[in-house]
């Protein structure tokens, strides 16, 4: 039943089984709401109707840009003041390593109705607090914020 000139392929196949598994739980961690709880520690709110995720491979930063639809605005935001401790700030206000990841964001952001930054936060060491800079155009809520270095 056991032969040995077999042990290459069974070898073979139980390798081929980890990869397979390895890149489905890969699929799964990047997901929005994955990714959503990971950052903030907090489940994707019941308010927020849909959510994407665009990553940015380069930057010092590694950042993510979250795009939240809903139609209860004033929930998110008060959820993610929370979550975030969030203030407002103007346009003069946004910090550089911000402004360089994406110029198209940045457009966005100078067009935003309001501007929300965390008030403390420490980009080399996220678990002192990431950088959440929340804005919005006129159909979503946009939450930029920096994920892990390491």
């Amino acid at each position: 039943m056991f032969k040995k000139r077999y042990i290459p392929q069974y070898l073979l196949a139980i390798l081929l089984l980890i990869l397979i598994f390895l890149e489905g739980w890969t699929y799964y961690l990047g997901k929005a709401d994955v990714t959503f709880k990971r950052l903030l520690k907090n489940e994707p709110y019941q308010s927020i109707k849909s959510l994407s995720l665009r990553r940015y491979k380069e930057g010092a930063i590694s950042p993510h840009l979250f795009t939240i639809k809903t139609d209860k605005e004033d929930s998110v935001i008060k959820s993610l003041k929370r979550d975030c401790n969030l203030k407002k700030i103007d346009i003069s206000s946004i910090p550089t390593v911000a402004k360089r990841v994406d110029s198209e964001m940045v457009d966005v952001i100078k067009k935003s109705p309001f501007i929300y930054l965390s008030k403390t936060y420490d980009l080399n060491d996220p678990k002192v607090g990431r950088m959440c800079l929340v804005f919005r155009d006129k159909e979503n809520i946009y939450l930029f914020i920096n994920g892990n270095l390491k």
